[in-house]
Formats: C-alpha cells, sequence, structure tokens
C-alpha cells in the first residue's frame, strides 16, 4: 500500500516539475522566470523527498533528506539573488558601453 501512495508522491512531483517547466518557457521576463524555478521546484523537491522517507522509512534517510531541503531552502534564493544581481548588473554594463552603431538602431 505504502508503494501506491509513495508513486502517487512521485507522479505528482513530476508532474509539477512539468508545470514549472511550462511555465518557465511560458514566461518572457527574467525574474518570473526565476520565481517559477525557486518556489515550484523547490515544492517538487519536497514532494520527492516526501516519499522517499515513505518509501524508505529509515531514520538515516529522514536525516539525510532533511538536509537535502534545507540546504535547496536556504540556497535557492540566494541563487536567484545572485542571478538578479547579475542581470542588473549585465543590464547597466551594456547601456554604458553601447557603440555608436548601436545606438542609431534604436
Amino acid at each position: 500500500m505504502i508503494e501506491y501512495i509513495t508513486g502517487i508522491i512521485v507522479l505528482l512531483s513530476a508532474l509539477v516539475v512539468l508545470i514549472s517547466s511550462i511555465g518557465i518557457v511560458s514566461f518572457k521576463n527574467l525574474y518570473a522566470r526565476m520565481h517559477v524555478v525557486t518556489k515550484v521546484s523547490s515544492f517538487a523537491i519536497l514532494l520527492l523527498l516526501i516519499a522517499i522517507n515513505l518509501l524508505f522509512l529509515k531514520i538515516s534517510v529522514v536525516i539525510q533528506t532533511l538536509i537535502v531541503f534545507h540546504v535547496l531552502i536556504f540556497l535557492s534564493p540566494v541563487a536567484a539573488h545572485v542571478i538578479a544581481k547579475i542581470s542588473k548588473l549585465l543590464k547597466q554594463y551594456e547601456e554604458e558601453h553601447k557603440t555608436p552603431h548601436e545606438e542609431e538602431e534604436k
């Protein structure tokens, strides 16, 4: 019985990842794409970790999945912040270093 529940949770996690990937493709803005990646993918991995815990039911697996989850929760916003900061800096750099030919095209 637990295998069926675990299978349903894994399929739900895969569905969330599919929806997340559709969101990444459909959004045009970098910041909206980052939101999809950090929030929805974290939820999908949480579901997958819950399924792993239900399947194995060992304390060592619980500890390992908790470590993975906390690393994900702490590093995902940091990575999104770094990407946003670099994107902003690149836009400023491109605006400051435009060639005269690029300015005429606009």
